[in-house]
């Protein structure tokens, strides 16, 4: 979804860094239990509709997913992050100031 149909900063900037590393987040799992009750495959489907802005785990793992490919890393390295919790460790408040639109 665009970044720019959310009002809250912290869920645009998320949707936004998300929209920037599809392809990472299509090799990722997400830990919320989605792929349970609403059928999703990978942490991308968190970020197709909604989902992914009113889940804090989704957020988490997708600033974790997105740090880390700026950092270098590959999706393969990003998984095994994942899947090990270094995602819990994300703090999403740094998002949560609009960013300046000059």
């Amino acid at each position: 979804m665009d970044s720019k149909q959310f009002l809250d900063p912290e869920t645009a900037k998320v949707y936004s860094l998300a929209a920037q590393i599809r392809a990472v987040l299509y090799q990722q799992p997400c830990y919320c239990r989605c792929d349970i009750y609403d059928g999703h495959k990978s942490l991308l489907d968190c970020f197709v509709g909604k989902h992914g802005s009113m889940c804090s785990i989704c957020k988490k793992e997708a600033v974790y997913a997105y740090t880390q490919s700026q950092k270098g890393k590959t999706a393969e390295q990003i998984r095994k992050g994942i899947m090990e919790g270094e995602w819990k460790d994300v703090d999403l408040s740094v998002y949560r100031t609009p960013t300046s639109s000059k």
